[in-house]
């Protein structure tokens, strides 16, 4: 009887829960009721939201792609008024539309803003772009959709490097007897003066006898000047790294020490071992290019150490080589020469004390013409950057 009792007990205390469980489920789906109520309600605005924002980036990628039209454009004669390529250097903003502070509409979306400036910390062909989208309309207290994009450009996937002389040294260099010539005076690049000087180093250029140096509008020692800012004339690492690539695809790639070059083309001369050129690499695994004899070359050589040309030769392009240069002999050079000098155990050095007569002629078009370069301004890699904007 009394384990009866206990059963008895037990099935009462299960009706019991019954109401309360009923109770709480009430509550929960109540509770999924309404916040689905509110979802449904909140949904279409979060979307909206979404939707301007998207369409804030675009405006502001509008902008970018304004100001890369513009430089790539800079005199096309299309009311725009403003000369992008002629920036000062010094952060100062463009003018009309390319300000900052111009709101440019497009349709009934929304408009931009966009900025263009030649930062300090720009190289010769790059322009820092500040494009900022708004959607519907640009507002002073920012309570609109807009997004911010930041790019560095550059003029070609391998910006120009155009040196400012025809003979350029991040160094010391020697000038011996007088039939050698630098001339600077004509040969400049598009919509540019040809460079004020023939030759620059970063120590004093030593010569003796009467070497002619002739520049724009100078001659003689108003010819030749130091510089310590050799960021002019001489590509960045990455620069070096795509021109390599290109050589590889090309076939024109080497390693150690070359004697001879194709007729034409980019050619880039790597160390044996392909690892970076610098002062510490040991001289037995330089690369190097040692020419002598007759033949013509039309095109651009980067050399990861020494360069030493001699005999007959004619190159049409830019000899460049990280280490130091030595012309001798009947050597013409339509272009440019430039020595990065960085092991700088020896001076670059051009001799005609015995026999022969150096010529070098600056001409842009002749460094340009591989190929190599383009007009067309695009974003730098690595140099694009989105945010919320103010």
């Amino acid at each position: 009887m009394r384990v009866t009792g206990r059963l008895k007990d037990f099935g009462t205390s299960e009706r019991g829960l019954a109401m309360p469980v009923a109770m709480v489920s009430l509550v929960i789906l109540s509770a999924f009721v309404i916040t689905f109520a509110i979802l449904g309600k909140s949904d279409p605005t979060i979307a909206a939201n979404q939707m301007q924002t998207a369409q804030a980036l675009r405006l502001a990628d509008s902008g970018l792609q304004l100001a890369l039209w513009g430089l790539t454009n800079s005199t096309d004669p299309s009311g725009l008024g403003v000369n992008l390529a002629a920036l000062a250097h010094d952060g100062t903003a463009a003018g009309g539309n390319y300000n900052g502070a111009n709101f440019v509409t497009v349709g009934a979306t929304g408009g931009f803003t966009v900025r263009v400036a030649w930062e300090p910390s720009n190289a010769r062909y790059e322009r820092s772009v500040t494009a900022v989208g708004w959607t519907p309309s640009k507002d002073a207290g920012f309570t609109n959709s807009h997004r911010k994009i930041q790019a560095v450009v550059q003029m070609g996937v391998i910006p120009p490097l155009d040196p400012p002389c025809v003979l350029c040294v991040a160094g010391e260099a020697l000038v011996n007897g007088s039939a050698a010539s630098f001339n600077t005076s004509i040969g400049g690049c598009p919509g540019t003066n040809p460079p004020r000087y023939a030759v620059q180093t970063v120590q004093p250029l030593q010569y003796n006898a009467n070497p002619s140096f002739l520049g724009y509008g100078t001659r003689g020692p108003g010819a030749i000047t130091q510089t310590n800012d050799t960021s002019q004339f001489k590509y960045t690492p990455d620069v070096l790294a795509k021109i390599k690539l290109i050589a590889q695809a090309n076939g024109t790639y080497y390693q150690g020490a070359v004697s001879s070059l194709p007729a034409s083309g980019i050619v880039y001369i790597d160390t044996m071992d392909g690892t970076p050129f610098s002062g510490s690499t040991p001289p037995g695994r330089d690369g190097s290019l040692n020419l002598s004899g007759n033949g013509t070359f039309n095109g651009i050589v980067i050399v990861n150490g020494s360069v030493n040309i001699t005999g007959t030769r004619i190159i049409n392009g830019l000899v460049y080589g990280l280490n130091d240069l030595t012309v001798s002999g009947n050597v013409v050079v339509n272009g440019a020469m430039v020595s990065e000098n960085r092991r700088d155990t020896s001076s670059t050095n051009v001799d005609t004390d015995f026999a022969g007569n150096v010529t070098l002629n600056y001409n842009c078009n002749n460094i340009r013409a591989v190929g190599l370069m383009s007009t067309v301004w695009v974003v730098k890699d690595g140099a694009y950057l989105e945010s919320a904007g103010d």
